[in-house]
């Protein structure tokens, strides 16, 4: 059949988005009512709904809206790293492992032109669990040790240029951290071992000197035609605790322990 002559493709555009766009919000808010706005829920629910009369730009507006402030398009991934082959465990099974994340707060005048926002990461086993003990009780419990040690107060993470590392392999620890000073280095590690009340031994404990210095600002090279800044290595940053996750083996999605803001979608304690 060919297309007819009164044919409207933005009309045929939006008609596919809406109905498939508007299906999911519905699901996602389904304890919302329709055409309500007297609660914070159902008002981003009725602002999240695409309507016959909107424009593209509005179209956009309310799936940005939805899929990346609201956060349904990050609950949807996978994580992005797995868990590699080497890190076998003594009884051959992966062992579940908890992501610690941190971010440098946005500021105009550090993040203008193209700078980034630093971010860094802190990881560690469950040594004693497996993918077939680990419960939603369990993962209810470590949630809210990292909440009370990272998130009550939010907790800074002073990253720097120096090295210190952490491993006891007994207990799940390989940590291997960038910060400002021998004493942030101990300050964090302790930080992270309290989420399971481990004590502190200075013997897995490393710290690494150096006289070297890294710029801030490391210039522009040219790719693929184009001047692109350089890549600023060990930045110097004071990055906040935002987010935890638990990866499973087996299991697709990571479980989201604990959550600053509105960054994760079905987290067991938000902040």
């Amino acid at each position: 059949m060919s297309i007819p002559n009164n044919f409207n493709e933005w009309e045929n555009l939006q008609d596919l988005i809406r109905k498939d766009h508007n299906k999911i919000v519905k699901a996602y808010f389904k304890n919302q009512p329709d055409n309500d706005i007297t609660t914070p829920k159902s008002r981003l629910k009725h602002t999240c709904i695409i309507k016959d009369e909107d424009t593209a730009a509005m179209t956009q507006l309310r799936m940005w809206l939805f899929e990346i402030t609201i956060g349904h398009a990050q609950s949807l991934q996978a994580p992005l790293s797995g868990i590699p082959t080497q890190e076998l465990q003594r009884n051959i099974k992966y062992k579940p492992q908890v992501k610690l994340n941190f971010k440098e707060p946005f500021d105009s005048e550090i993040h203008r032109n193209g700078v980034n926002q630093v971010r860094g990461e802190i990881t560690f086993r469950l040594i004693n669990e497996t993918s077939e003990t680990i419960s939603r009780a369990k993962a209810e419990v470590l949630a809210r040790a990292i909440k009370n040690e990272f998130a009550k107060p939010l907790f800074i993470w002073e990253k720097g240029w120096f090295k210190c590392t952490y491993l006891d392999n007994d207990k799940g620890y390989d940590l291997r951290l960038f910060v400002k000073s021998r004493a942030e280095g101990e300050r964090v590690i302790k930080q992270v071992l309290k989420i399971q009340n481990h004590s502190f031994d200075k013997d897995f404990f490393q710290y690494i000197e150096h006289d070297k210095t890294f710029p801030v600002n490391p210039g522009t090279h040219r790719v693929y035609v184009s001047n692109t800044k350089k890549y600023r290595k060990r930045p110097r940053a004071d990055l906040r605790f935002s987010y935890a996750q638990l990866l499973v083996h087996g299991r697709l999605k990571p479980i989201n322990l604990v959550a600053v803001g509105n960054r994760l979608r079905s987290v067991i304690e938000k902040m």
